[in-house]
């Protein structure tokens, strides 16, 4: 998992599998990007992602926005991820309990 602190949305969407070693990029809510534990300037994450994968955009990027996020600003992320070649593309929500405490604070893609 990763520990950048944001504010999750609750998804009541079925749990998908998880790769071994998920890419995760979280957009924090002053808007910048963090790539797994480090902040990553906009217009690094191309290659910064290249590393990461090995080149191989097939791989699936995980994205986390804090609840606070704007739609437009997710949006642009999403879009800077599909510029750089990364169509597949998975959202993290909280994964709903239906408790009355409220979401699960485990992270679901």
């Amino acid at each position: 998992t990763v520990d950048v602190a944001v504010d999750l949305p609750v998804s009541n969407a079925e749990t998908q599998p998880r790769p071994d070693k998920p890419i995760f990029l979280t957009v924090k809510p002053d808007l910048s990007l963090a790539l797994g534990q480090d902040d990553v300037p906009r217009a690094s994450l191309r290659s910064l992602l290249d590393g990461q994968t090995g080149g191989d955009r097939q791989q699936r990027v995980f994205v986390r926005a804090d609840g606070a996020v704007p739609y437009r600003e997710l949006m642009g992320v999403m879009n800077l991820l599909r510029q750089a070649g990364y169509l597949k593309i998975g959202l993290v929500g909280l994964e709903e309990t239906g408790q009355a405490g409220g979401p699960s604070p485990t992270a679901r893609p």
